[in-house]
């Protein structure tokens, strides 16, 4: 009869060994041809003040994840400047912030787009991870769009 410590063992080999290979099996259902792309969108600012600096939304992303692009668009009218960081962590008691894009920014505009992800130190998104957008300046401009270009890794 074998003892509990070699079941425990057994059992997480087994447990990670199917993790693996769901996300083998996910990979190879989104290789090219079949990679589904979608986006992450935040609204920051009201329309009627202009934006101010500091933390302007967080969300959880539930999938595995890799940015492709970044875009901001200001879709009042009204020309100015704003930039945007992006940090990520995973959740918890007390999450471990790391700037992954700091270069998000209109520059007396109201478009900015990032289709290389240059401005990028980080792009792979985790499953369970938070994404924290912080308005780092801002003048004139009330409101603007920040979409996130994503490539999911699975389904």
């Amino acid at each position: 009869m074998p003892d509990k410590e070699a079941i425990l063992l057994w059992e997480q080999v087994y447990r990670r060994t199917d993790k693996q290979i769901r996300d083998l099996l996910a990979m190879q259902r989104l290789e090219p041809g079949g990679v589904e792309v979608d986006s992450i969108n935040v609204i920051i600012g009201d329309g009627a003040s202009a934006i101010v600096a500091g933390v302007a939304a967080a969300l959880r992303v539930d999938f595995r994840a890799r940015v492709t692009g970044a875009f901001l668009q200001e879709f009042d009218g009204t020309s100015g400047s704003v930039a945007v960081t992006v940090a990520k962590a995973q959740g918890g008691p007390s999450p471990s912030w790391t700037t992954i894009s700091s270069g998000l920014a209109i520059s007396s505009g109201r478009y900015f787009a990032d289709e290389d992800v240059t401005a990028w130190s980080d792009i792979h998104i985790d499953r369970g991870d938070y994404l924290r957008f912080s308005v780092a300046s801002a003048t004139t401009i009330t409101r603007v769009h920040l979409a996130l270009r994503i490539k999911r890794l699975e389904p």
